[in-house]
């Protein structure tokens, strides 16, 4: 008699190993198809599960990139603000920017998600307006440690930490979204692009002094 009792029963994952497993194929398949293109359907057999134990989990795909979405944004957020007290406002900027484009090279599939795709579903555009709010309150705690600042309009400390996050930020992002067409830039060239356009300007209203 054979003692091949047949193929050895997969074992069954828990909970939060499954959802972690959908978590990473869905981060993929959507980094690749784009939102509108992606299907559950495609999650599903990425993650080597069926579709309704996929929407056990998650109930829309709207939700499920809205997940992904948060998640990632402040995984990239919580890298890049993180920063060690500089010497120089010069040496700050620097930094963090190198720290910026540094997560955005290691993590592809995100990079295309915060900077590229914007679906037009509600539940989707509210995850991108948190993570935007969240990056220019920590961009304004960054430009807070600049000891001093001189600027031609007579604003409060928090107005004009503010208003420099703000704008800093969005021309991050769209350097970052330019960066993803224009590949034969490497991430050296990107930082130093990135420091001549933000620290130029920000050089004349910072008074150099240890952060």
């Amino acid at each position: 008699m054979s003692g091949n009792t047949g193929p050895t029963p997969r074992k069954r994952l828990r909970p939060e190993d499954r959802r972690a497993l959908i978590v990473s194929a869905a981060t993929e398949v959507f980094a690749v198809n784009g939102y509108d293109k992606a299907s559950m359907r495609a999650v599903a057999k990425a993650a080597g599960i069926s579709t309704p134990v996929l929407y056990d989990h998650f109930p829309s795909k709207a939700g499920l990139y809205a997940h992904l979405l948060e998640a990632q944004a402040t995984a990239f957020i919580g890298h890049w603000s993180a920063q060690e007290p500089a010497e120089t406002p010069e040496q700050l900027v620097t930094r963090s920017l190198d720290a910026i484009f540094a997560w955005i090279e290691d993590n592809e599939h995100a990079w295309r998600m915060i900077f590229l795709d914007s679906p037009g579903d509600a539940e989707v555009a509210e995850a991108h307006r948190r993570g935007q709010e969240l990056a220019s309150r920590r961009l304004a705690e960054l430009f807070h440690r600049i000891p001093e600042l001189s600027l031609s309009v007579d604003l409060e400390r928090s107005r004009a930490d503010e208003v420099l996050a703000e704008t800093s930020k969005w021309a991050v992002n769209a350097l970052a979204a330019w960066w993803w067409r224009n590949r034969d830039m490497n991430r050296e060239q990107i930082v130093l692009l990135a420091r001549d356009l933000l620290w130029r300007g920000l050089a004349s209203t910072t008074r150099s002094a240890p952060t």
